[in-house]
């Protein structure tokens, strides 16, 4: 007989090795346990464990009532390489924490859209827009991948020229994701509502940097963010 040990060992380096491939992406709203006991052909107890372990060695996030994710990126992957600070020190332990987050990409993104809005060059305003056809390649009413997402916000960090709020945006990219699958998850729930919506935000923060009017970027930007602030504050007091 396998000990439980043994088992744990073994799980632990199945799940770590889907993580670095890539098949459990940063920001992905881990099986719940009795999922993942069914999938490795172990106990519960054995996944507790293994989870553990996932949560002390910085892999993975647990937020009470909506599960664990993804925070660590995958191996060998190019990445701005960042020092090691308050913000991987700041954990995200519950709603308080995901909404903290969001007040402050509402601050920062709103500034490097209007930084943005100001700067960009021909080559940038083609990334953006290829970055908004990436979240709608499924179709006019497609809301893409969070990678897609992530995509369009880089390229609005990258048009703003300003290659240390590039850095910054990598860096909290592990927080900004939690958020993001938050919400998508209650978005699953109101999809009609969440396609027309989002997509309309996404569109009306390229089209206020293409004028070249960086209030009116600024506010975009902040608008498109405080919606999704808005929708986890909803999940919150629903208890989802």
């Amino acid at each position: 007989m396998v000990r439980p040990a043994k088992l744990s060992h073994k799980v632990y380096q199945e799940i770590a090795g889907l993580i670095d491939a890539g098949e459990f992406p940063e920001g992905l709203k881990l099986p719940t346990e009795i999922e993942l006991s069914q999938q490795f052909g172990v106990s519960r107890s054995v996944i507790r464990r293994v989870m553990e372990q996932l949560r002390d060695n910085g892999r993975i996030e647990t937020i009470r009532g909506s599960g664990s994710f993804v925070i660590k990126g995958r191996a060998g992957e190019n990445v701005v390489q960042t020092p090691l600070g308050p913000i991987h020190d700041f954990q995200i332990t519950g709603m308080s924490d995901v909404l903290k987050c969001h007040e402050a990409r509402m601050l920062f993104e709103g500034e490097m859209a209007a930084l943005a809005a100001q700067r960009w060059e021909p080559s940038d305003m083609e990334a953006m827009e290829a970055a908004l056809a990436q979240i709608v390649k499924d179709g006019p009413h497609s809301l893409g991948t969070v990678e897609d997402d992530l995509d369009f916000h880089r390229a609005i960090m990258k048009a703003s020229k300003n290659e240390f709020a590039v850095a910054i945006f990598e860096a909290i990219q592990p927080q900004i994701l939690i958020g993001i699958n938050l919400v998508r998850g209650l978005y699953n729930l109101l999809p009609n509502v969440a396609v027309e919506k989002g997509l309309k935000e996404h569109r009306h923060v390229l089209e206020a940097i293409r004028s070249r009017d960086p209030e009116l970027a600024r506010e975009a930007m902040r608008g498109h963010i405080t919606f999704f602030e808005d929708d986890i504050r909803s999940k919150a007091k629903i208890g989802l």
